[in-house]
């Protein structure tokens, strides 16, 4: 094998190489602005009563002593389970809430009881964590390959137009 044909072999695995890492951080860009997007969704409100509370010990970052809250809900479209870390969903049996279900996902974004909202949607920190995470990782591959002139400015904007077309294909995939 000759050097020229073996630098044509190892541009064309590099370059698949940056495709494959381009579409999966791509796809995870996609996934946490799904995620996003889900977490702001609109709601309906749905109205009903507590049914049963469970309190017990949950263990969360080393706190021994934090108890988690589980109540049910019985609502005119339905048996709704909650549970919260905190002391947010201390509860008593027959009490009246009002649930917020995302239209997104069918997820309760908020429990209304008395004068209390209690906000059940999960934080925003991990998701921009991710992204930004994943967009310095994509910037990053792309300057080592027009860096190190593997293959021309050319075939970057389109390894970033093919990504940007598939990524929202790995969303609905699951990748």
């Amino acid at each position: 094998m000759t050097a020229g044909r073996f630098a044509r072999v190892l541009r064309k695995v590099f370059f698949t190489a940056v495709a494959v890492v381009s579409l999966l951080l791509g796809g995870i860009v996609c996934l946490m602005c799904q995620a996003l997007a889900g977490r702001d969704a609109p709601t309906y409100r749905v109205e009903g009563h507590v049914t049963s509370h469970e309190r017990g010990a949950l263990p969360v970052g080393g706190d021994e002593e934090a108890l988690s809250h589980t109540i049910g809900v019985d609502a005119g479209s339905g048996h709704y389970r909650v549970t919260a870390v905190g002391p947010g969903l201390d509860l008593p049996a027959g009490q009246p809430v009002a649930l917020d279900i995302s239209t997104a996902d069918g997820s309760i974004a908020y429990l209304r009881a008395g004068g209390g909202v209690v906000d059940l949607r999960p934080g925003v920190v991990r998701p921009v964590l991710s992204i930004v995470a994943a967009l310095l990782a994509l910037g990053a591959v792309y300057f080592g390959a027009v860096r190190l002139n593997v293959y021309p400015p050319v075939a970057t904007w389109l390894a970033l137009a093919l990504g940007a077309v598939l990524a929202p294909v790995a969303v609905f995939v699951r990748v």
